[in-house]
């Protein structure tokens, strides 16, 4: 299980993470990427955080705590 952590500081919007997890992520009216859910065991959300252009998103191990991504 993943837990997924956005910086939403540093999004730009790109909207690869959405591209890539449309599970678990999306634009808000401001552009900027939010979380529909906060935990997945899909690995979609690595793909996710590998291409945000800003590394924006951090991806944790949900049960050890230990960044993965």
């Amino acid at each position: 299980m993943y837990r997924i952590v956005v910086d939403r500081q540093l999004c730009s919007g790109f909207g690869s993470c959405v591209d890539a997890a449309p599970k678990v992520f999306e634009l808000d009216r401001s552009g900027v990427a939010s979380l529909l859910i906060s935990e997945t065991d899909t690995a979609d959300v690595l793909e996710a955080a590998e291409s945000c252009p800003m590394g924006a998103i951090s991806i944790f191990d949900a049960d050890s705590g230990v960044q993965v991504s």
